[in-house]
């Protein structure tokens, strides 16, 4: 009987396994996902809790599922407290970050001053203060609640000039910079404007150099990009565009590896760049580790990380059963230094512009290998999300097959088209969600003006995302010319034309 509590129904997986076996695998996302499923699937709270403790990576989705059963339901509730439950939960919790400021902004004033008469000095508390008598004067004379402000609640409201951002100068000043520039608070973007920026690290600078071409100071924006210690073709790009000089656009195309600025500028001297699709000649029949069986893909991350003869261990590779990972071995092996576009055999389409994009998402999402899971549970070739999966009426235990996944990413895709018809919209849409980009980007963003469409693209709110759009729309381009159509390119994309 008791073994016939661990079975996981046989309908959960492609294969035959039990909650015993699956906790005896290494801990990883793979398993968390399988275990995450099971928590959806069991009505044994005994069984859950055994699963949700084996966890690798404990989520507050964890807790959310968890709530089905009586005793979890606090503890949730704890975490993710809604405003009707404000005054039924410990207080506790509003301290471990259970309520968001964007929540606490919300309150009624008696729930508010009910938080400021039981909360302990701190943070939180004034940030009860400020939210009850809509005073933000003072939240950045504090560093704490400085910080916890303009990193989860940078609002229109709390901006304001500041004269001394001494309280904030440390490893973390770039994310404040970062936050302030991205939600565009005019008032203490100009206060940043002011401020030395010499002794400051390079990712402060970045943000900094952001901030002065926002509002328009080109000379200071040239002098902190000047100033950055170990410049990457990003610097170098912005570097060429405002000050026009050969010397930076010579460091782009000197750079082997393509990026977005990179390619961009080959395309502004019509310089081709040395792409290689073919890596396999099916040497070996049976290789150490197929890429569709995804703890054998947790194997070879391992190997990966601490092989030093990588030529040979490409040699082990040499199948198409193991392609996506003999390319992984193959990049590192040249340093990143030779650009490895493969074009595995999982989608074709008479429209090969689209199925150049199709590549271009799969390369960026899992660099091709079907058995991938992500952090965030984001399944195969084309990392669709289980709830995704669903939703198009998928297997969610079929992903790691390129036919299933591909499938379900291509129907994703055509939709997302339907609704922004723009390839670089899509893009973000692919990544943080349409919602996201109706809301948060496409408002925002500018194709026309002195510095874009690149200033709106480097100001993309979410971080993911805004990196994500540029390398697809690169490999969009390199895809597009591998399957044959040579007129597109980043300057044709982005509505520019070669000087």
């Amino acid at each position: 009987m008791k073994k016939l509590l661990f079975l996981i129904p046989l309908f959960l997986f492609a294969y035959d396994v039990n909650l015993t076996n699956l906790l005896v695998k290494p801990k990883s996302y793979v398993r968390d996902f399988y275990l995450t499923e099971f928590i959806k699937e069991t009505n044994n709270s005994s069984l859950a809790f055994k699963a949700y403790h084996a966890l690798y990576k404990k989520r507050m989705k964890h807790l959310k599922i968890l709530s089905k059963f009586d005793f979890f339901k606090p503890m949730y509730q704890c975490v993710n407290p809604s405003r009707k439950d404000i005054r039924n939960i410990d207080i506790a919790c509003i301290l471990d970050n259970g309520l968001w400021l964007s929540s606490m902004a919300k309150l009624s004033p008696k729930d508010l001053s009910y938080l400021y008469s039981n909360l302990p000095e701190g943070k939180e508390k004034e940030a009860v203060w400020a939210f009850l008598n809509h005073n933000y004067s003072k939240i950045f004379k504090n560093r704490d609640l400085g910080y916890y402000f303009i990193l989860n609640y940078p609002s229109k409201v709390i901006d304001q000039e500041i004269n001394d951002f001494s309280p904030f100068y440390d490893k973390y000043f770039h994310l404040f910079v970062k936050s302030v520039v991205k939600h565009d608070l005019p008032k203490i973007q100009i206060s940043l404007n002011k401020i030395p920026y010499k002794h400051f690290g390079d990712k402060t600078k970045w943000w900094l150099f952001i901030n002065a071409l926002s509002l328009g100071d080109e000379k200071r924006a040239v002098k902190i990009l000047k100033s950055v210690e170990k410049k990457k073709s990003k610097h170098y790009f912005w570097l060429w565009r405002l000050t026009k000089k050969d010397k930076y656009l010579d460091k782009l195309l000197n750079n082997p590896r393509v990026d977005f600025y990179t390619l961009y500028a080959h395309e502004e001297k019509n310089i081709p760049f040395d792409i290689r699709h073919k890596v396999v000649y099916d040497t070996i029949k049976n290789p150490k580790y197929v890429q569709t069986d995804p703890w054998d893909v947790l194997k070879f991350w391992d190997e990966f990380r601490k092989r030093r003869d990588l030529y040979k261990f490409a040699k082990e590779l040499d199948s198409q059963k193991s392609e996506a990972l003999k390319a992984l071995v193959l990049d590192k092996a040249h340093h990143y230094r030779v650009n490895y576009f493969i074009t595995p055999k999982m989608y074709s389409d008479q429209n090969k512009s689209f199925q150049a994009f199709v590549y271009a998402i799969a390369r960026q999402e899992s660099r091709f290998i079907p058995a991938s899971v992500s952090s965030s549970y984001a399944l195969g070739t084309m990392q669709i999300m289980p709830f995704l999966v669903r939703a198009m009426k998928g297997d969610v235990f079929g992903q790691f097959d390129y036919n299933q996944n591909v499938h379900l990413g291509v129907k994703h895709l055509k939709w997302l088209f339907s609704k922004l018809h723009n390839p670089l919209m899509v893009a973000y849409a692919y990544n943080g969600g349409i919602g996201f980009v109706k809301r948060r980007v496409i408002p925002v963003f500018k194709y026309k003006g002195k510095y874009e469409p690149f200033l709106s693209m480097e100001k993309v709110l979410y971080d993911e995302s805004r990196e994500y759009g540029k390398k697809v729309l690169a490999n969009y381009v390199i895809y597009s010319h591998i399957f044959g159509d040579k007129n597109v390119t980043l300057h044709e994309l982005l509505g520019k034309t070669k000087k």
